[in-house]
């Protein structure tokens, strides 16, 4: 895998505050070094872009919004580490 390739902090909201929780992510990595992009999850994001996947999701009903289950569903095929 590219160690220069970013890594991936991704989120799916319904009212910002998981941006907010990402983005708080992304400064952490960053401040340990780590060149890190932070995006809503779609199907624009091409995977192959990205080192590691950092994922999250406001919860409603008890699941994940449909951006972050189908991101989840699409890497299923490509292996890398994942924290979510």
């Amino acid at each position: 895998m590219n160690e220069k390739l970013p890594v991936l902090v991704g989120y799916a909201t319904a009212a910002g505050s998981t941006r907010g929780v990402a983005e708080r992510i992304q400064a952490r990595l960053r401040e340990a070094g780590l060149a890190v992009t932070c995006a809503p999850l779609g199907p624009e994001l091409n995977l192959q872009n990205f080192r590691a996947w950092v994922l999250g999701s406001a919860g409603h009903n008890m699941a994940w919004l449909p951006p972050a289950i189908d991101f989840q569903t699409r890497a299923a095929t490509t292996p890398r580490p994942c924290w979510v």
